[in-house]
């Protein structure tokens, strides 16, 4: 189902390396009852999650979301203080409004890529400890790799990916870093980076305007995440993607 119009402009000539079809439903993707049923707190945030997708006009939107996690060992207190749970639990109520079906595959990345965990209903509560964490074995913020995983998704999927990056830190591996992201611009896929720091090359990445090449980037800076609110989080997860998908529209990578 087409949303946004095809519109004339400099910054939105790219020729799309892929093209999928955006489509809009009524409701979110998943059931509320179904989500209730998984856990109050969880309906919680998933109902702000609606409420900050009904203001921007993308309430019903469709995509698949994922996650890549930092694992490296600046990330420690934050694995341990229980952050990071936080973040997988509303990226998940985020996407059950978005994704039919129900489920995250986060990608965790240090030194290396560790195996994917596809975070559901059925797992969430206590994932990051149980199958994520790994406490001695932190390595460095080496996100290339990771990307490139998000790369081979691009090349196939069906609907519109919504990537959501959490780090603490610049990437070790910044130029390949670049290549890829830049790569990624010609596929449907919009980026949210949530820093927990300030990150230097996240607001240069968020700055870009290159021209012909669609803004598909939104760096966020956040702070104290577990004393932040449902909705606050909700809003920066929705800030951009809107403008995104009208350039991607416009741009003929969303049809």
């Amino acid at each position: 189902m087409k949303l946004f119009g095809r519109t004339s402009g400099t910054a939105t000539q790219q020729q799309p390396t892929r093209s999928v079809t955006l489509t809009k439903s009524a409701g979110p993707a998943v059931s509320r009852d179904i989500v209730a049923g998984a856990g109050v707190d969880l309906a919680k945030k998933f109902d702000k999650a609606g409420v900050s997708l009904s203001k921007a006009g993308m309430d019903g939107i469709r995509a698949e979301a994922v996650l890549v996690l930092d694992h490296s060992g600046s990330m420690f207190s934050d694995y341990r203080t229980g952050s990071v749970q936080v973040v997988v639990d509303r990226a998940l109520a985020f996407a059950l409004q978005i994704d039919v079906d129900g489920k995250i595959p986060v990608i965790p990345f240090d030194s290396q890529v560790w195996p994917t965990i596809e975070v559901s209903l059925t797992n969430y509560s206590g994932v990051v400890d149980r199958d994520i964490f790994r406490p001695s074995r932190m390595g460095a913020t080496y996100l290339g790799r990771a990307l490139e995983q998000v790369l081979e998704m691009a090349k196939t999927t069906r609907s519109p990916l919504y990537v959501v990056i959490v780090t603490d830190d610049d990437p070790t591996d910044a130029d390949r870093v670049v290549r890829i992201l830049n790569e990624l611009r010609g596929y449907p896929v919009f980026v949210k980076v949530l820093t927990l720091v300030r990150a230097p090359f996240w607001d240069q990445q968020d700055n870009l305007r290159a021209p012909g090449l669609i803004d598909n980037i939104d760096a966020k800076r956040i702070t104290k995440i577990t004393g932040m609110s449902d909705l606050a989080f909700a809003d920066v997860m929705v800030d951009e993607w809107p403008s995104w998908v009208q350039a991607a529209t416009a741009a003929g990578i969303l049809v």
